[in-house]
């Protein structure tokens, strides 16, 4: 009897890894799925290729991919999905709508023909690797998201497990999003400002705050 609960032991570890892992899986396919409808809905195109994610944090997932409207030029898209919610996307490229009507049927080639000449431009320089382009400034709510995850965490670490940061008047300089925050733990409020580096593909690198 000892011996067969002994071998059950490992066993039981072993399913609940592997259940762990379709589990992950699973969040993780519902994620991509909840992006491309959004990019989809968005963008009228329905065409979006190498779609794949990334998980970034407890039940979050970073979906990536490229919209191809069929006039040769791929437009990179990404989302941030938590717990099968969408928190923001990215997505830089033109709008091919049906119903467009013709007064806005001008603006919006003129749009799409500039946006088009501007991913030619960063295709060419990342094909050959004689020049590099910076990614299109994404939405400041996306940018928010990653540094507001990113404070919280350094302040959980330096301070109180329980803190919790609330960003306030926050705004793009450059690749920093800077602004004021507010912080409380302990049942105290706390004041605070900040900055989030980001590099060119505007992908988080670090961030400092000061308490006051």
């Amino acid at each position: 009897m000892k011996r067969a609960s002994c071998l059950a032991a490992p066993l039981v570890f072993v399913a609940a890894i592997n259940f762990a892992g379709l589990a992950i899986a699973s969040e993780e396919s519902k994620a991509e799925q909840i992006c491309t409808d959004k990019i989809k809905q968005v963008s009228g195109i329905h065409n979006l290729r190498h779609v794949w994610s990334e998980q970034i944090g407890n039940h979050k997932f970073r979906v990536h991919g490229k919209a191809v409207p069929g006039d040769g030029h791929k437009w990179v898209f990404d989302c941030k999905v938590k717990r099968g919610h969408l928190k923001s996307y990215n997505y830089p490229g033109p709008k091919h709508h049906a119903k467009d009507d013709d007064s806005n049927l001008g603006t919006a080639l003129a749009v799409g023909a500039g946006l088009a000449i501007v991913a030619a431009l960063v295709a060419s320089a990342d094909d050959d690797g004689s020049a590099k382009s910076t990614t299109p400034q994404p939405r400041k709510s996306f940018l928010e998201d990653d540094c507001l995850e990113r404070l919280q965490y350094r302040v959980r670490d330096e301070h109180r497990h329980a803190a919790r940061v609330h960003l306030n008047n926050s705004r793009v300089n450059g690749h920093d999003l800077v602004g004021e925050a507010k912080v409380r733990y302990d049942h105290t409020g706390h004041h605070a400002t900040y900055t989030c580096h980001f590099d060119r593909h505007w992908r988080l690198k670090d961030s400092s705050y000061y308490l006051y």
